[in-house]
């Protein structure tokens, strides 16, 4: 783009703005919306990287853009997303900006100078809160202006006028956006505290309900830093129960402000458990529908409230997060004292029922799918919903509960919950095949990098890692057949390589990788994967391999098989026995079948394999033991792995030591004899066999003809004559 186009954008800003200062009120905003926004898009798209600006220009640039931050919020914000493309194209366009503000300061002469001026400093608190904060909180000329307003509002409020309200407005925005800063947030809870307090004691009706809102969610963000005394002193008003109270008032009128401040109280359980109900669901499923820049705080707000208190505190701890000294987290609501360690306890069951009411509501594909193909969706947002969707499908994440939640119990909406979570599946495979663009996946080196330079950001990872995660649900595992099963082969193959890298990273977390293989994680510093997650990967993988697809299988195998047997080298017992759950889906596979038989000697590196799978025959887990009989029984199947067992003295010993310990009809006996029926005819074959062995536990096994169960008592009137 040309100089001279640049000049003339320049001059056009010029113009409008001297427009805008002609027109009254009434038809300022109406210009602003029809003539300075497409002006300021354009301005946008005209400030691309591959242009250079002259310094002069730079200046008349941000001068304009400065003056069209003092008009209304939404032009505010076409002008700051146009500072951040001037940012790239000046070196010190701070020094520009604040030159330009005390230009202002020096220059203000009436009320609407001044608050030009508040509004202005609000929203660069969004642009560069640093520069901002050093003028709110060093620059005497700003402090005496903020000073002298605060004090003429806190004089009106015995009698104010529909000014006053508006004036408020613009100062409690100003103090709501610079709580972003520490220091910002100090000086209001010190110095502003009173005007705080006078706007939450104003009535309900309309007109203040707005002012009671801006106010509660400045209160809500310096809470831990309003002096002792003073919260003594009102303590019922300034309660986290009844700033609460507030906001769902304002909520329930559809001010878009409550949800800011509802985000930041349901870090607090108590506040979590007031927001679980139908009427806030509700309020804030219309507000999606009707307010479209609602969406981040909305999701943000659903996300906070969908997960359980004990898994937030897990994955902060993995984060190795510093704890927030203003978290309101342990405040008692209604006290403001510390919250008792015996009322920190979630109720599972509220957050099961948000999970149900989102489902029912088909809440995912009726938002989140156009979340996901909206151009204009925000890392930020895409990463809240990714949070959402996960603990939807994971409602409660405890690795020793006795039961998990069962959203399919009410076979009536039992359609529409196969359909959300296809839906989630989805969403949830579209966003990591694309930011998976520069990856390619293979056996020896899991992933490769089309391009080793280009960088992914830590909160793309963590977006990745809670999508994966998601991904694992053993809601989705539990229903398989229903969410998987009508679907093609894609569909079904897709979640598969991504799931696998929490097997590949736990690997490598744990030192048992070859040093080649490489995960998006391997740069992070800090393990991602907890054995949680790894088991939960493990059985996903299995329920998704138990479809019978041969490419899915073949997929895990390429992919996986090392992580399979890492695990089984492992001595945990929960990780070991879902591994052998996988395992056991894709044992069939000829080219799994050579990794544990195609082996001579007991040097050779396959024997290491069935050595370690034999042994896990003896397992101290009851269910471990039986899924490797299975895999015995399914693959001793093939003639050449029969041979292979009726020759190998370990393996004839370990499984003969069954028949020793094991006389009961249970499944160990069953899976037992099922091998031993596939082993035992080959007793006069072969000449130099290990079969006699179980002659020493012939009674015991002929016992089983007698059995009650009669799968046991058919198997074993089969080979009987075998024994004989």
């Amino acid at each position: 783009m040309s100089q001279l186009n640049i000049s003339n954008i320049v001059q056009l800003l010029r113009d409008d703005l001297s427009k805008v200062s002609s027109l009254s009120f009434e038809l300022r905003s109406d210009h602003l919306q029809k003539v300075s926004k497409p002006l300021l898009k354009t301005l946008f798209q005209t400030l691309s990287k591959d242009i250079k600006i002259e310094d002069a220009q730079q200046t008349s640039l941000c001068d304009c853009l400065i003056e069209y931050m003092g008009y209304d919020r939404y032009t505010a914000v076409e002008a700051t997303m146009c500072l951040f493309r001037l940012r790239d194209l000046s070196e010190n366009l701070t020094s520009k900006l604040g030159d330009k503000v005390d230009a202002l300061l020096d220059l203000q002469s009436s009320k609407a100078d001044r608050y030009k001026i508040v509004k202005i400093l609000s929203q660069l608190f969004t642009f560069d809160p640093i520069l901002a904060s050093e003028i709110f909180n060093k620059n005497a000329a700003f402090a005496n202006l903020l000073a002298n307003e605060v004090t003429l509002l806190s004089n009106e409020f015995e009698s104010p006028s529909s000014e006053t309200w508006k004036h408020l407005n613009n100062i409690l925005m100003l103090f709501s956006n610079a709580c972003v800063d520490e220091i910002s947030r100090s000086l209001i809870a010190s110095m502003y505290i009173n005007l705080l307090l006078k706007c939450l004691r104003l009535d309900e009706n309309d007109s203040h309900l707005q002012i009671k809102c801006y106010a509660t969610t400045i209160t809500v963000k310096m809470w831990r830093m309003i002096k002792p005394d003073i919260l003594a002193n009102n303590s019922q008003l300034l309660s986290l129960d009844s700033l609460s109270e507030i906001s769902l008032s304002c909520l329930a009128k559809g001010m878009e402000t409550s949800i800011e401040c509802l985000s930041l109280l349901s870090t607090n359980i108590q506040i979590k458990n007031k927001l679980r109900n139908a009427n806030t669901l509700d309020t804030l499923v219309e507000l999606l529908k009707k307010k479209e820049h609602t969406k981040y705080g909305i999701i943000s707000l659903l996300s906070s409230i969908t997960i359980p208190n004990r898994v937030l505190k897990i994955k902060q701890r993995s984060v190795m997060t510093l704890k927030d000294s203003n978290s309101i987290d342990l405040i008692d609501i209604h006290t403001n004292g510390k919250l008792e360690a015996s009322r920190l306890n979630d109720d599972i069951q509220k957050i099961r029922y948000v999970c149900k009411e989102l489902i029912a509501k088909g809440f995912f594909s009726s938002y989140l799918v156009s979340i996901f193909k909206s151009l204009e969706s925000s890392k930020g947002l895409i990463g809240e919903c990714i949070k959402l969707m996960h603990n939807v499908v994971f409602p409660d994440i405890d690795p020793d509960a006795d039961s998990r939640d069962q959203l399919n119990d009410d076979k009536g909406y039992y359609d529409l919950y196969i359909k959300e979570f296809t839906q989630i599946i989805r969403l949830l495979t579209a966003y990591l095949i694309g930011t998976s663009q520069n990856m390619k996946y293979s056996h020896e080196t899991f992933i490769t990098f089309a391009d080793p330079n280009i960088e992914i950001g830590e909160s793309d990872l963590e977006s990745r890692s809670i999508a994966i995660k998601a991904l694992t649900s053993p809601e989705i595992s539990g229903n398989v057949n229903g969410i998987y099963g009508g679907h093609d082969l894609e569909f079904s193959l897709s979640p598969v390589p991504f799931i696998i890298e929490i097997l590949i990273q736990h690997d490598i977390d744990i030192g048992m990788s070859n040093g080649k293989k490489a995960t998006p994680f391997s740069t992070l510093k800090k393990q991602v994967f907890s054995s949680f997650d790894v088991y939960y990967a493990f059985i996903a993988l299995a329920a998704i391999a138990s479809i019978g697809h041969e490419q899915i299988k073949q997929t895990i195998f390429t992919l996986g098989f090392d992580s399979i047997m890492n695990t089984l080298h492992t001595n945990e017992e929960k990780l070991q026995f879902a591994s052998l759950q996988l395992l056991n889906e894709i044992c069939d596979l000829p080219l799994c079948v050579a990794k544990f038989f195609n082996w001579n000697t007991e040097t050779d590196e396959y024997y290491q394999n069935f050595k370690v799978l034999t042994y896990l025959i003896q397992s101290t887990n009851y269910e471990s033991q039986c899924l490797a009989l299975q895999i015995f029984y399914a693959t001793s199947r093939f003639e050449i792995v029969s041979e292979k067992l009726a020759n190998n003295e370990l393996f004839c010993k370990v499984l003969n030591s069954l028949f020793h310990n094991q006389n009961s009809d249970d499944a160990l006996t069953y899976y037992a004899l099922l091998v031993l029926s596939n082993i035992l005819p080959l007793n006069k074959k072969l000449s130099d066999n290990k079969l006699s062995i179980f002659n020493e536990s012939k009674s015991a096994i002929l016992s089983h003809i007698n059995s009650e169960n009669e799968q046991i008592q058919e198997i074993t009137n089969t080979m009987a004559h075998y024994l004989s």
